[in-house]
């Protein structure tokens, strides 16, 4: 797990006689990437069971959780503006229904139901050419909405 340090934090040392951690004089400063998991561990806290909430990073340093967030987004940087600016791609989100496939399911039904109207088709055709003319209408929006770009805003 990737994750990210909040703030300059020291990292700690394990006291084994009084079952708590202590601050170590070696530290990490902040916006530090950082790859580990994190744990549970019951100690003591002013002689009272505690548990703490550590980050333990993949050499064996020890992080408070309370200091770090897991990473969310990729940041990727790009040359292509001629300056090394840090740029954050945002992926679009994989929905059932976005507003582009809604649209057209509605448009799609709408449609059919005209059609049907126009044809003077009783009502178990109309309400068929509604069931179909909103399926190929959400079908359109599924193509439609899969054929959009990765959106990629450059930082300030």
């Amino acid at each position: 797990m990737e994750v990210r340090v909040l703030k300059d934090t020291n990292y700690l040392i394990a006291n084994p006689d009084h079952r708590n951690f202590t601050e170590s004089a070696e530290t990490v400063e902040q916006d530090t990437i950082l790859k580990g998991e994190p744990k549970a561990i019951q100690g003591l806290r002013r002689g009272e069971p505690f548990i703490y909430r550590l980050f333990i990073t993949t050499d064996g340093k020890i992080l408070y959780l309370n200091n770090i967030e897991p990473m969310k987004t990729v940041e990727v940087t790009l040359g292509a503006d001629a300056q090394r600016t840090p740029t954050t791609v945002n992926l679009i989100p994989a929905e059932s229904f976005t507003k582009m496939k809604t649209t057209a399911l509605v448009i799609g039904g709408i449609a059919g139901f005209a059609y049907a109207k126009y044809q003077k088709h009783d009502m178990k055709k109309v309400a068929m050419f509604i069931g179909v003319g909103a399926l190929i209408g959400y079908v359109a929006g599924y193509v439609l909405d899969q054929s959009r770009d990765v959106v990629v805003t450059e930082s300030k």
